[in-house]
């Protein structure tokens, strides 16, 4: 009886496990090629246009601006090397203290990150 239990279990397992289809070519194309996705794109409730660059944060992470805003970063005193690295347009060199400038004359979502800390030090710039 313990055994008949065990395997209609593995079954269930199983077939909650199944593949649902896949041709073995491995996941379809990334609806989002950005490197940094925003781990909780609902969440974006700073309207700030500037933005502080710590120790391995941008402080707000997400602003949400008008067409045509120019974006400041301002690197905090003491602060470690960072840049601001977007996947197309201007950016900014690896600095330790200072400012960055960048206007954003089109709607859209531009994502952005630090490339001396990677993945974990990113940012969101939602233009409407």
């Amino acid at each position: 009886m313990k055994a008949r239990v065990v395997m209609i279990l593995l079954t269930i397992v199983a077939a909650a496990c199944g593949g649902g289809g896949d041709s073995g070519t491995g996941p379809g194309p990334n609806p989002n090629p950005n490197p940094n996705p925003n781990p909780n794109p609902q969440t974006c409730t700073s309207t700030s246009a500037s933005i502080e660059v710590g120790n391995n944060t941008f402080t707000p992470r997400c602003t949400t601006v008008a067409t045509g805003t120019t974006i400041t970063w301002t690197w905090a005193s003491g602060g470690v090397d960072h840049n601001v690295t977007f996947q197309s347009g201007t950016n900014s060199p690896t600095q330790g203290s200072g400012t960055f400038q960048r206007a954003f004359p089109t709607a859209g979502t531009f994502e952005y990150t630090c490339t001396v800390h990677g993945a974990s030090m990113n940012g969101e710039i939602r233009v409407q």
